[in-house]
C-alpha cells in the first residue's frame, strides 16, 4: 500500500490549482458546487479502511477525508453531501447526477472509463487473500496458483477486480460472488469458503478481526490504482 501520487499535488490538479475566483470557464457541475456551496460524494459504505459508518450513523474512513480535502480546496464555503449508493449501479447514479464525483475506493479501468473520466490515482493497491485456518494452515510456500485446483471455493465480491482477478486466475477452483465483502469474508470465517479474493487493505484489517479462523496473503497478485470517478466531459474536476 502506497500514494501513487502525494496527495496534496493531486488534489490540487483536481481542483484546478485550488483558486475557486481563478477559473476563466467552468463546467456547470462545478459551478453549481461553487454556487450551492455543496459537493456531492457518491459512496459505497462498508469498504474498510476507506469509507465506513460509525456507531453515530457518521462516515469515517480514509476516502471520507480524501472528499473533504477537495471540498475544502475548493474554497468558497463549499462542504461534502455524502450520498451513499449500492456498488453495481454508482456509475449509472453518477451520470443521473445524483451526485458530482465517486470517491469510493474505486480501482481505475478500461472498462469503467468508458462510462466516466478518473482523475490521476489517489491510492495504489492490489489483490490479496484471506484463508480458512481450517482448510489451510499458514505457509511461506502458499501461493495464488495453490488454491486453483478442484474442490476449492473462492469467495470475493460480485462486480469488483476481486471478482475479475479471480474469473482469471482460478480455472479450476469454484468462484462465489457476493453482493458485498462482509458476506464473502464471512463465508471464509464459517468455512463455506476457502479463500477471499479482495483489495489488500480490507484483507489486512479483516483477518485481524478472526486471527482463530483465518489468516491473510498479503503480497499482492495484481496491481491497481484508485482514483475519484466524474462525469465525462467535467473536466473541471478532472
Amino acid at each position: 500500500m502506497r500514494f501513487a501520487l502525494p496527495l496534496t499535488i493531486l488534489l490540487l490538479q483536481l481542483v484546478g490549482c485550488g483558486g475557486a475566483s481563478q477559473s476563466a470557464s467552468r463546467t456547470s457541475t462545478l459551478d453549481r458546487i461553487l454556487s450551492t456551496h455543496v459537493l456531492r460524494v457518491g459512496m459505497n459504505p462498508g469498504y474498510a479502511p476507506f469509507e465506513m459508518v460509525d456507531t453515530d450513523g457518521n462516515m469515517i474512513g480514509f476516502d471520507v477525508d480524501v472528499a473533504r480535502y477537495v471540498a475544502g480546496q475548493m474554497g468558497n464555503g463549499v462542504r461534502v453531501e455524502f450520498r451513499k449508493s449500492d456498488w453495481d449501479p454508482i456509475i449509472a447514479n453518477l451520470n443521473s447526477d445524483k451526485f458530482d464525483m465517486i470517491v469510493s475506493g474505486m480501482t481505475r479501468t478500461p472498462q469503467r472509463a468508458l462510462r466516466c473520466d478518473f482523475t490521476d490515482p489517489y491510492f495504489e493497491t492490489g489483490q490479496a487473500l484471506l484463508v480458512n485456518r481450517a482448510r489451510w494452515k499458514p505457509s511461506e510456500r502458499l501461493t495464488v496458483q495453490d488454491f486453483d485446483r478442484p474442490g476449492v471455493i473462492v469467495a470475493t465480491r460480485l462486480g469488483t477486480t476481486g471478482e475479475i482477478a479471480a474469473r482469471k486466475l482460478f480455472h479450476r477452483a469454484a468462484i462465489k460472488t457476493f453482493e458485498n465483502e462482509s458476506d464473502a469474508a464471512l463465508e471464509v470465517d464459517a468455512g463455506r469458503a476457502d479463500v477471499m479474493v479482495y483489495d489488500k487493505p480490507y484483507i489486512a484489517i479483516r483477518s485481524q478481526e478472526s486471527p482463530d479462523r483465518t489468516f491473510a496473503i498479503l503480497e499482492p497478485f495484481t496491481k491497481e490504482y484508485l482514483a475519484i470517478a466524474v462525469r465525462k466531459g467535467d473536466t473541471e474536476l478532472r
